[in-house]
């Protein structure tokens, strides 16, 4: 009787430790020495493009280094003794680690999308290297979060060459480069989801390709696109023309307000397309160097003479009645050697950086109802970026909440790799800041909320 109690105690504990070991849920370690798995989070909810950097220990791994495999969902995805897990979508993932006969199971769960708030700045990527493509860089300030190339860590392809201009619409991301398959980018124009920059469609022409389009508008199924020699309208699947009376667009952002979207142009002129034309044009005193949109439904227009003559104008936005309605003058500089509007807008505020080629920056505000410039910061001290002395499409305005965005680079050439994103409060405090998140900018742009 004695024996039949041990056995069956044996076996009971036999059965537990099976259970233990073929638990589905277990993330934990073996039992034994032998092989031991350590996160850098214990985390099980995360979010997508977080980075878990898993390690593997134990006499096994010690033994056998090379033998080490890691598994995603029953995909072998890597070797060796470490390896980081970057889940790319919503959904369950299952990491396992094995060696030998002996493995370890880790369980992660993305449950919601990750960008449905905060902004991105597109960048560009060095124009003349043999490597790069653009980039994305994701910034959430309330999780003081700044993540560089969100897109490929999404889907594990690259954005075009030379990426020059992105927009909102349909629930998706549309993002133009200029040079599209070149170093081993996906096209020219990539199609994503918003809420998760998951991958929906790429495409390419290589006639438009070759009238160099630099940015992108998009009203509901039309897409709008400034290349060389116009603005031409297409779809999601082709069909670009040319809209007459667009051939000397400015290669600068430009701005959407309803059914419309307003195009400046290198003969000092502020066009307004509506559908396949253009419905109403605007003289202006001077080229255009930004166009951003006024909180009451109207346009912010400035312009220069390469830094003399500096205006910056309301403009009415409707079609009947197509005018400036204000203009003020400025002392500072409001000229603009890059392809981002120059002007930035909270309110009534308009926020500028001053800087000529390659020479220090400071971010100034000018008050249009007060009528009064204030400088902002002085991005020489230590606390911002002392180093970063290329202004290059840097800056960007949230219009809901007024935080600055800054993409500084140290110079040209090489120096670009020298590089900082921050976001400042009103105040000028410091939100968020890290090193070596962006690449010959391209702009920012944020996320639409409901």
């Amino acid at each position: 009787m004695t024996k039949k109690i041990l056995w069956a105690s044996l076996a009971l504990v036999v059965g537990f430790a099976s259970c233990k070991k073929d638990d589905p849920n277990n993330n934990g370690s073996t039992p034994t020495e032998e092989l031991k798995l350590t996160a850098s989070t214990d985390a099980t909810k995360v979010q997508q493009i977080d980075k878990i950097e898993l390690t593997a220990s134990g006499s096994r791994v010690t033994a056998a280094p090379n033998q080490v495999a890691w598994l995603v969902n029953g995909k072998q995805v890597a070797k060796g003794v470490k390896y980081t897990f970057i889940p790319p979508l919503p959904g369950n993932y299952t990491v396992i680690l094995r060696a030998g006969n002996r493995e370890i199971t880790r369980k992660y769960t993305v449950a919601e999308p990750r960008f449905t708030k905060g902004a991105f700045l597109l960048n560009e990527g060095r124009g003349t290297d043999d490597v790069e493509t653009g980039t994305l860089t994701y910034v959430d300030v309330k999780g003081k979060v700044i993540l560089d190339s969100a897109y490929i860590h999404v889907n594990g392809t690259k954005l075009g060459h030379v990426c020059q201009d992105l927009a909102f619409a349909n629930e998706k991301i549309y993002i133009i480069s200029q040079n599209g398959k070149r170093n081993g980018g996906e096209g020219l124009l990539t199609i994503a989801k918003a809420n998760t920059l998951e991958k929906i469609k790429v495409f390419n022409d290589a006639t438009l390709e070759a009238k160099d389009p630099t940015h992108i508008a998009v009203i509901d199924s039309r897409i709008y696109l400034r290349a060389g020699d116009g603005v031409y309208l297409g779809t999601e699947d082709g069909g670009f023309k040319i809209i007459a009376g667009t051939e000397k667009a400015q290669k600068l952002r430009m701005a959407t307000i309803g059914q419309r979207v307003f195009v400046s142009t290198s003969d000092k002129k502020l066009l307004m397309i509506q559908g396949d034309r253009v419905v109403q044009t605007l003289a202006l005193d001077e080229k255009a160097t930004g166009l951003a949109l006024a909180d009451d439904g109207n346009l912010w227009v400035s312009i220069s003479k390469d830094g003399n003559n500096n205006q910056i104008l309301k403009v009415s936005a409707d079609p009947a009645d197509f005018k400036i309605l204000d203009k003020q003058t400025i002392t500072p500089s409001l000229h603009n050697y890059t392809t981002a509007s120059v002007i930035q807008a909270y309110g009534n505020s308009l926020y500028f950086g001053v800087a000529a080629w390659g020479k220090p920056v400071s971010i100034q505000k000018y008050d249009f109802t007060a009528k009064t410039n204030t400088l902002f910061v002085n991005l020489q001290e230590s606390s911002y970026a002392s180093e970063m002395k290329t202004y290059y499409n840097s800056l960007g305005v949230d219009p809901k909440t007024g935080y600055i965005y800054y993409a500084g680079i140290k110079g040209f050439g090489m120096d670009y790799k020298t590089n900082m994103t921050f976001v400042l409060d009103p105040q000028g405090n410091v939100l968020v800041k890290k090193d070596n998140t962006n690449s010959f900018p391209a702009g920012w742009y944020f996320i639409p909320t409901k």
